[in-house]
């Protein structure tokens, strides 16, 4: 597994947990989200706390000869990215027929090595379905609108990802799983609720 150095905390870990900087058009430094832009690259562990460090020390320039333009606006603008890149892989499980959307559907279904749960989804129903599905992971990051956006709905409380039966299907399980971690992690960094724009900075 791909490994970089956080320009913050000094920490070598996975790419998954990491966000990738470069010196953008503008003279400042840009996400790369996809980590396909060219130039030199500045890593960073996904925790909007290590952001603003980092911003604070002036540890962007020295990496990759540029800084943040607003490290508050940065960080809104990342989290929406985050999000948007979960529903995004998301939305290829489903097409896979790994992410299966609904409570009774799920409850009718096997086991799932995931549950997504609205934030404003019925405490009582989650703990049923967690109980009933065996999952190993939930994330209560999304929202309802979110969920249901996945699957075509206005809104959706509840989505399991399967595990995946052919070797084609492994990637889009591991590779959403890591984009919800990156994501929790993100969120729960940087003080934001559970809505798409509420980051608290």
């Amino acid at each position: 597994m791909s490994e970089r150095t956080c320009i913050a905390t000094g920490q070598t870990l996975p790419r998954h947990s990491l966000l990738r900087f470069v010196a953008g058009p503008d003279g400042h430094a840009t996400l790369d989200l996809a980590e396909k832009l060219p130039g030199r690259g500045a890593w960073i562990v996904a925790d909007a706390t290590a952001l603003k460090k980092a911003a604070k020390k002036g540890q962007f320039p020295r990496a990759i000869g540029v800084g943040l333009d607003d490290v508050d606006a940065e960080i809104q603008r990342v989290g929406k990215l985050i999000r948007a890149r979960v529903l995004a892989s998301a939305g290829m499980a489903r097409r896979a027929g790994l992410l299966i959307g609904g409570s009774g559907k799920l409850q009718g279904g096997g086991s799932c090595e995931g549950l997504l749960a609205a934030s404003d989804a019925s405490p009582r129903e989650l703990r049923r379905l967690q109980s009933k599905l065996g999952v190993e992971w939930t994330c209560t990051v999304l929202s309802a609108q979110e969920i249901g956006q996945i699957f075509g709905r206005e809104s959706m409380a509840f989505a399991g990802l399967m595990a995946a039966q052919r070797p084609e299907q492994a990637n889009l399980v591991v590779n959403l799983q890591q984009e919800i971690k990156r994501m929790e992690g993100f969120y729960a960094s940087s003080g934001c609720n559970l809505h798409p724009d509420g980051c608290i900075t």
